[in-house]
């Protein structure tokens, strides 16, 4: 299938922010070449702010508004949409641009995201990412940027979850119908593949969601937020990327948080372009990678 890559150098509205510079750096390392290089056709977009940053909500959406419309003409091309974003909050631009009635959610991150308004203490917008998106909070706000049908919680899947604040967010995701593997000293508390069977059973297409912060600190040092210890390693996120693609559609896919000036000897940066060499695997149709 072809590919549609969408930089969006923001966070969160934000285009001051460090994790604001990933999206270009990754496509100046040569993602989009990535999926050239397996015969995929390729383009490369970028979503823009036409206004000065306001604040957190407003340029959000505006933003996310131009994402929606990227994605939107990529899906109708037939073209996979790999955004590659500066803050988790995309998330609700690229699932705005498409219909994600009958989808669900493959969403690896340290943090569940999934704090609301009335549970957040830090009042910290992308840390409500999945709460919109599963109907929680600001329902009428995703309306103004495009599709804002919720995503059903038995249709989520979580991994590398291990960094809750506060108690409210882990009393909200103990009592969702959300699939968490949370990690604990690098290892999973389950098997990951039982989760995604699982999945399977109630979806056939996904958006995969990648946040860098997933990842143990001494793979992915760069990133955004203070990094949490015993996240995944390479060989893990291959595993449930790989059998993400044996398993489902994948709609769209996110790469999120990528912060350059926090990156060592560009460890984050060489992660990230394994996990778009995986997708570009998919993409070429690669089949013998990807466990069914």
């Amino acid at each position: 299938m072809d590919v549609c890559v969408v930089q969006v150098p923001f966070h969160a509205g934000d285009d001051g922010h460090p994790s604001s510079w990933g999206p270009q750096r990754l496509v100046e390392a040569g993602a989009a070449e990535l999926f050239a290089g397996r015969g995929v056709a390729v383009t490369v977009e970028r979503a823009g702010r036409e206004t000065a940053f306001r604040d957190t909500a407003s340029s959000s959406a505006e933003v996310n508004r131009q994402v929606a419309a990227l994605v939107r003409t990529a899906v109708a091309s037939g073209r996979l949409p790999i955004v590659l974003a500066g803050s988790c909050n995309a998330c609700l631009g690229v699932l705005a641009g498409f219909d994600h009635a009958r989808s669900g959610a493959v969403w690896l991150d340290c943090h569940a995201d999934f704090n609301t308004p009335d549970s957040t203490s830090s009042g910290f917008f992308a840390g409500m990412s999945a709460a919109v998106i599963t109907g929680h909070c600001y329902s009428r706000y995703w309306e103004e940027i495009g599709d804002n049908t919720p995503l059903a919680e038995d249709a989520m899947a979580m991994f590398g979850v291990r960094n809750l604040s506060p108690r409210a967010e882990r009393e909200r995701l103990q009592n969702s119908a959300i699939q968490v593997v949370h990690w604990r000293d690098g290892q999973p508390d389950r098997d990951p593949l039982t989760a995604l069977d699982d999945l399977a059973r109630r979806v056939r297409e996904v958006y995969l969601h990648i946040d860098f912060d997933a990842f143990a600190p001494e793979l992915a040092p760069g990133i955004a937020d203070d990094p949490t210890p015993g996240g995944l390693t390479l060989e893990q996120a291959e595993t449930i990327i790989r059998a993400t693609g044996g398993r489902f559609h994948i709609q769209a896919a996110t790469l999120a948080t990528y912060t350059p000036d926090r990156d060592r000897e560009e460890r984050t940066l060489q992660l990230a372009l394994a996990l778009i060499e995986l997708l570009a695997d998919y993409a070429s149709g690669s089949g013998g990678r990807w466990s069914p």
